[in-house]
């Protein structure tokens, strides 16, 4: 006795259906393709400010300065001057001495901020 019609008791759901050809689970036959102008991928759009950086416009200290005051910026108006310098002077140090951080500027800008 099966559970749930599992089983094999002939009852639909109990029986599963034969294999394919080849031998392996829903396997057709057929190769997987995807065409390309069915799935374009574009080139991510780059920040003014990484474009900055590398056009040589900025070095990466100013580029971390411009990535902090956007971060901070929905809480100019929310916080004190001195809370608000806290939070980006806190937010800043965390961007060269977190690992993680360090990490993805250094993936985002192939410049890590150790070695500036």
């Amino acid at each position: 006795m099966g559970i749930d019609g599992m089983g094999g008791s002939g009852k639909p759901g109990g029986v599963l259906p034969p294999p394919s050809p080849s031998g392996a689970p829903g396997a057709t036959g057929e190769s997987f393709k995807l065409d390309a102008a069915e799935a374009p991928v574009a080139a991510p759009e780059l920040s003014p400010a990484l474009q900055q950086l590398q056009a040589g416009e900025i070095n990466l200290d100013q580029y971390l300065d411009l990535q902090v005051d956007g971060a901070v910026a929905h809480l100019e108006g929310k916080l004190s001057v001195s809370e608000l310098s806290v939070v980006r002077d806190t937010l800043r140090e965390q961007l060269v001495s977190d690992p993680v951080l360090v990490e993805l500027t250094t993936r985002a800008t192939g410049i890590s901020p150790t070695d500036s």
